[in-house]
């Protein structure tokens, strides 16, 4: 494991810096001022996103009450998303297979009350998530900021420094939040055995402006959105729960599922193709590849330029931009330990009632090559 440098490392559940929301706040205000979001630069009025995306921000980008939209997200992403980790989740805007989800609405009232209230939204919505991931009900987190400025947003590095500190408004523990690094959220969850544990999960950055970039994997409607998905907690989840009797039994349903999303995200226009890809071209090993690349590091939350890059972007990518050892090793149900540098993601660490609410997983700085894993 690559750790940030200048940054805190732990080793142990429970051993993060935990910053309140005051400590995160004065980190971050200094950039994040009343004015932030009307100094982005912006398409062309009359910009298309794609059919999907235009006709989901009609309602979206309206005066319709929170309910509305949010439902018109959820069926966007139910339809349109890529990852089917979050086709499943939302469907019907119930648990599919098990998977549940939590969705943290951000709107316009919200950050035009000031980023203290925004902070306090998320904090607020980050704790009964984990609540419910304890019991097994949620694996996946959601923080949608829901605006027309920021849907209007074109990739700039203005926008980059603003999904950064976005970003440290939610993971607090790790604030300020920095482009080009890994960040992981850590899931608890109590086993069949009454053990409490910890599970990581990634941290992944959408915006509408990502629609025919580099990353067009990444668009979604109505403005910024942050995606937490905890596959391994999803799996043991799904044991705890009695929906399968051991890891071993549920990994290879979490498996197809992750493999599935891959190259699979061309939605949305005739002319964009999907910006990750499998190694092994053979679609009947899809769901067995261990390999695969990217266009882009699907696990940097906030990939600078990619998110800075604001040239259309839709035939295939230069070999020097390509990530080219991705892959779906650490989904395997065979034991780990602290160890590992997989450990986490399948095998949690046990923690004490009092660390639920904690993030013990430090920032990775991500490395291109066959053995880098975290």
């Amino acid at each position: 494991m690559v750790a940030l440098a200048g940054g805190p490392k732990v080793g142990q559940a429970g051993a993060a810096r935990i910053f309140d929301l005051e400590v995160a706040m004065d980190v971050v205000s200094a950039a994040l001022t009343p004015d932030v979001l009307d100094r982005l630069p912006r398409f062309p009025p009359g910009t298309s996103y794609g059919p999907d995306i235009d006709a989901a921000n009609q309602v979206l980008l309206s005066a319709a009450p929170e309910e509305a939209k949010r439902a018109a997200f959820l069926d966007w992403v139910t339809r349109h998303q890529p990852c089917v980790f979050g086709r499943v989740a939302t469907k019907s805007g119930a648990a599919a297979k098990g998977l549940g989800m939590t969705l943290c609405w951000i709107d316009d009232s919200t950050m035009d009350a000031g980023w203290a209230a925004v902070a306090a939204r998320i904090a607020d919505a980050r704790r009964g998530w984990k609540e419910q991931a304890a019991l097994g009900e949620s694996s996946a987190f959601l923080i949608m900021f829901n605006s027309a400025r920021l849907a209007h947003a074109r990739p700039s590095q203005e926008l980059v420094r603003l999904s950064a500190d976005l970003a440290s408004l939610y993971l607090v523990e790790w604030a300020p939040v920095q482009p080009d690094v890994i960040y992981t959220e850590a899931i608890p969850l109590r086993g069949k055995d009454g053990v409490l544990r910890v599970f990581k999960a990634s941290v992944q950055l959408f915006h509408t402006g990502a629609h025919l970039r580099r990353h067009h994997d990444r668009r979604v409607p109505g403005g910024l959105l942050i995606s937490v998905n905890g596959p391994g907690h999803y799996a043991n989840a799904l044991v705890a729960r009695g929906q399968f009797d051991s890891l071993r039994d549920s990994v290879p349903l979490v498996r197809r599922m992750a493999a599935r999303s891959i190259g699979a995200g061309g939605l949305g226009s005739d002319d964009a193709s999907s910006t990750t890809w499998h190694r092994d071209v053979c679609s009947a090993e899809r769901d067995t590849a261990r390999w695969f690349s990217a266009a882009y590091h699907l696990d940097v939350l906030v990939q600078s330029e990619v998110v800075g890059d604001p040239s259309p972007r839709t035939g295939p990518c230069p070999s020097h931009e390509v990530w080219s050892w991705l892959h779906l090793d650490y989904i395997d149900a065979h034991e780990t330990t602290a160890a590992d540098r997989t450990h986490g993601w399948f095998h949690g660490t046990a923690i004490t009632e009092d660390a639920l609410h904690h993030n013990p997983w430090p920032p990775v700085v991500p490395v291109d090559a066959p053995d880098f894993n975290y």
